[in-house]
């Protein structure tokens, strides 16, 4: 069974140095995916606006979105509006993200009605 679980806040300093990333001054938020220890991917995801991905990797498309989701959605839930990605992903994802500019959380996770 696949799990996406979030990083601890008090890892996630030593993970932006594990992955490279010059981390902001904005709170952050990281989640990994893995199968048991097999780990199968990663996003992270600075707080503000546009909520900025810093960066996501995984397996495939669907992975990643779920990683993304994950990080994105309690940002949705408090009033975040945008998002933007520091860098184009390696992964290729779904054909809603807008992965140059700035993308509207509201259309990722619009009610299903809509």
């Amino acid at each position: 069974m696949i799990q996406i679980l979030p990083v601890p806040p008090h890892r996630l300093p030593g993970f932006c140095r594990e992955k490279g990333i010059a981390a902001p001054d904005a709170p952050l938020r990281g989640y990994t995916a893995c199968q048991g220890d097999v780990s199968l991917g990663w996003c992270l995801v600075s707080e503000g606006e546009p909520c900025l991905v810093l960066g996501v990797e995984a397996e495939d498309g669907l992975l990643a979105d779920g990683l993304l989701r994950a990080a994105l959605f309690p940002l949705y839930e408090g009033g975040a509006e945008s998002y933007a990605f520091r860098e184009e992903p390696v992964v290729p994802l779904p054909e809603r993200y807008v992965t140059t500019g700035t993308g509207k959380l509201s259309e990722l996770f619009a009610p299903c009605h809509q």
